[in-house]
């Protein structure tokens, strides 16, 4: 296998999508070897925080391929993908509560094909319980070695493309979106929430977890970073346990050239609350949302791992459940429950 290079050092500074203005401040920064590879900020306008600025696009994309390769080495002995997969069938319980979300679509439309779209399916762990439930699926995955992970289980035809933006046609629709804590990872998730909504039958539904923001679950965590002399805490900033103690890891290269296998500190773009989230909804013309109960489990699974290894957070782990948002929102057409 080729290693591939790593891509120079470039970044990219948006304005805040809901506002489209520039006004923000600054709430922490991130960098590697002495550069400044991205800085989390908050509109003064509608207070969505975001990263600005942050790694271009083909810098985030080749991460994300390194993250899913399947040649290279992962945490403990496996490949970076058999790390993935492990994560994600850790989250199992998680992604069927996001199921039962879409559950009633699915009963209210029984005699005919119910049709699910997983955004940002990842090894595929959500597709394979919603087929067990009855629902035809599809996937949209940006990395490659996935979507041949995805083809391999689900047939040749399961990927309905590697972003969003390959669906606008208009060619199919959907009983129901999973977006599973993807959204903040996108770099304009108010045309992802849009295209979604345009993916929609009359009547679909669709589910977003991500991150809560304004929880005290993070809001502890944050001032636990800086107590620990790290700075102003960037909530999702890699984190690794070492003899006993945290450390803020900043993105670096193995000797190998690659960027190492943990919580990347660029990884989440986007950090919503339930006012900002429910502006991106009303903005993407969803004219009712509600919120569904989160999950215990954190919003990274990795990161859950870790924290199950330290008492202090163990204790703190049942404010899990506000640690994440879960939004459901319906298209206009036909009555849902």
């Amino acid at each position: 296998m080729t290693t591939p290079a790593l891509l120079p050092l470039e970044t990219e500074t948006p304005l805040c999508m809901l506002c489209s203005i520039g006004a923000s401040r600054t709430l922490g920064e991130i960098r590697m070897d002495g550069r400044l590879l991205g800085r989390m900020v908050q509109c003064e306008q509608c207070g969505l925080r975001f990263l600005s600025p942050r790694p271009a696009q083909a810098q985030r994309d080749w991460l994300y391929e390194q993250e899913y390769d399947p040649d290279l080495p992962g945490e403990h002995g496996e490949t970076r993908f058999q790390s993935v997969q492990g994560d994600q069938d850790r989250a199992r319980t998680r992604f069927g509560r996001y199921l039962d979300q879409v559950e009633p679509i699915r009963k209210a439309r029984s005699g005919g094909e119910c049709r699910l779209l997983d955004v940002g399916a990842g090894t595929g762990q959500l597709l394979a319980l919603a087929r067990e439930r009855g629902w035809a699926v599809a996937a949209v995955e940006p990395s490659g070695d996935a979507c041949q992970s995805l083809r391999e289980q689900f047939g040749p035809e399961s990927v309905a493309g590697r972003d969003l933006a390959d669906l606008r046609d208009g060619a199919d629709s959907y009983d129901a979106v999973i977006m599973a804590h993807v959204i903040e990872h996108l770099p304009d998730p108010l045309a992802a929430l849009r295209s979604a909504r345009s993916l929609l039958a009359p009547g679909g539904r669709l589910v977003v977890a991500t991150p809560n923001e304004a929880s005290l679950y993070e809001w502890l965590w944050q001032a636990r970073q800086r107590s620990r002399g790290g700075g102003p805490a960037n909530p999702y900033v890699a984190v690794v346990w070492r003899n006993g103690r945290w450390y803020r890891m900043p993105v670096r290269q193995d000797r190998r050239g690659l960027i190492e296998f943990q919580i990347l500190t660029t990884e989440h773009l986007y950090f919503f609350t339930r006012h900002t989230l429910g502006q991106l909804f009303q903005r993407a013309g969803f004219s009712r949302l509600r919120w569904a109960r989160g999950s215990v489990a954190t919003a990274n699974s990795r990161l859950g791992r870790l924290l199950r290894n330290d008492s202090i957070n163990r204790a703190l782990l049942p404010l899990g459940l506000q640690a994440e948002l879960v939004a459901v929102a319906d298209k206009e057409g036909l009555a849902t429950a």
